[in-house]
């Protein structure tokens, strides 16, 4: 995973559903599937509110993210709710579970912000046989400018974008065989209501990596869609 600045900002400003759509999108998305004593991963948990609606819903929930404050942060949401699951440290491209572990992986904005096929080579890894893999993810249209993908690829620390024929050629090289491979505009998706648990004293330097994330958002947002991605193993 590339250093990026970004990551940081998300996890001082302790911003909860950053992907298209937000926690919405995902209560729409998991209604679908019966989690309930299942065994579930959540990829990047970020602050836990994902994690906190389904450890609610009653999945078996191992929930994990590579930020450490947005580890303590998610934890923090825990305790507070009165819930049991805890948030551990860690990344995706390689873990320490054991093979054929869970029954479901979850992953929302995550998998581009690292070696992708790495990842998913681990989330096919620890999946059991038959096990789903849920992914959000963004995916560029052909009419992404080359000089804006490289300034999203370096603020970012992305090491790829793909194109929705190029997530299906990383998932196919992962192992995971694909259900549904979807891209869908960001017009057609709802504005979340933001949920953010700031930390005290932020450096002033991250408002600046606030405007610029805002400045590239603004600019690439006619050329990314958001993709959904259900394979299993």
């Amino acid at each position: 995973m590339k250093k990026s600045y970004y990551t940081d900002l998300l996890a001082l400003f302790g911003i909860g559903g950053a992907h298209p759509g937000g926690l919405e999108l995902t209560k729409e998305l998991i209604t679908k599937i019966d989690i309930n004593d299942k065994k579930l991963l959540e990829v990047g948990c970020g602050t836990g509110q994902t994690s906190a609606y389904l450890y609610k819903r009653g999945a078996l929930l191992t929930t994990m993210d590579a930020h450490p404050l947005m580890v303590e942060k998610a934890n923090t949401r825990f305790t507070e709710m009165g819930l049991t699951c805890q948030a551990i440290q860690g990344s995706i491209e390689k873990t320490d579970f054991a093979s054929n572990t869970f029954d479901y992986i979850l992953a929302e904005s995550v998998l581009s912000f690292t070696e992708t096929l790495s990842s998913l080579k681990e989330i096919h890894r620890i999946l059991n046989c038959g096990g789903s893999f849920l992914g959000l993810e963004m995916v560029k249209k052909d009419s992404l400018p080359k000089d804006t993908e490289e300034r999203m690829k370096e603020f970012y620390g992305l090491s790829n974008i793909y194109s929705l024929e190029g997530w299906k050629t990383v998932l196919q090289d992962s192992g995971l065989q694909i259900i549904s491979l979807m891209s869908y505009s960001l017009d057609e998706l709802e504005t979340s209501e933001p949920d953010i648990n700031p930390s005290p004293d932020i450096d002033t330097a991250y408002f600046q990596v606030m405007q610029e994330h805002e400045e590239i958002t603004l600019i690439s947002r006619p050329h990314i869609e958001l993709c959904i991605i259900y394979c299993i193993k």
